[in-house]
């Protein structure tokens, strides 16, 4: 009888933990960026404004944003700009004024709960 009354609260222990929907289901999807704003290889002249725009959308849940704009001759970063939509989708607008003799690399990472994370890079320069 004990041994009876023993099994029947194992199994009602371990069947309880699995019925958890959110423990068999993991996101392993990474959010989609598309940078439109500037195009890759695109050239500026001095003093011109590079916009950097685009949307990131996830499946669920878009948790943070960075916007890296590096100085590919120096390795300087230029911009550093960071989001935290809490949403689905996100639609992203900044500038940079170009400088002469600059050639620029623009990336936009994005993770979502999981830590699942999206890249996109553009690389630009300035006359």
């Amino acid at each position: 009888m004990k041994t009876a009354i023993a099994l029947f609260f194992l199994f009602f222990i371990l069947s309880s933990s699995s019925c958890s929907k959110d423990k068999d289901k993991t996101d392993t999807t990474p959010p989609l960026i598309t940078i439109n704003n500037p195009l890759d290889g695109q050239v500026f002249t001095n003093g011109q404004s590079i916009p950097i725009s685009g949307t990131i959308t996830d499946n669920e849940y878009i948790a943070e944003v960075h916007i890296h704009v590096t100085n590919i001759n120096t390795g300087v970063l230029l911009m550093d700009a960071h989001m935290f939509p809490a949403a689905a989708t996100l639609t992203f607008n900044q500038n940079i004024t170009a400088m002469s003799g600059v050639h620029y690399k623009i990336q936009v990472v994005s993770t979502d709960r999981e830590v699942n994370e999206g890249r996109s890079i553009v690389t630009v320069s300035c006359n």
